[in-house]
């Protein structure tokens, strides 16, 4: 299980999406992609992601369980999603 951040360096919302990826580091994959970048854009056009902070969980196998889009779950629905 992955939960993929996606971030932008003037979102006021975004600093609290990647406080809550680095909780979630000990329990699960994190990546973050800053939108702002070539990769980041692509990642996120991938998930149909146009806003900021978004996050998406998908399983080892990239397909997705969840998104997030435009706003940022607290860390128990996180939990609960990916039943740890």
């Amino acid at each position: 299980m992955k939960i993929k951040i996606f971030w932008q360096k003037n979102c006021p919302n975004c600093p609290k999406a990647n406080h809550i990826g680095k909780q979630l580091e000990k329990e699960m994959t994190v990546q973050y992609f800053d939108v702002s970048t070539v990769d980041g854009l692509a990642e996120a056009s991938y998930y149909n992601i146009v806003s900021t902070p978004s996050m998406a969980m998908v399983d080892n196998d990239e397909n997705e369980i969840k998104i997030w889009r435009g706003k940022t779950p607290n860390l128990e629905e996180i939990r609960e999603e990916a039943a740890i």
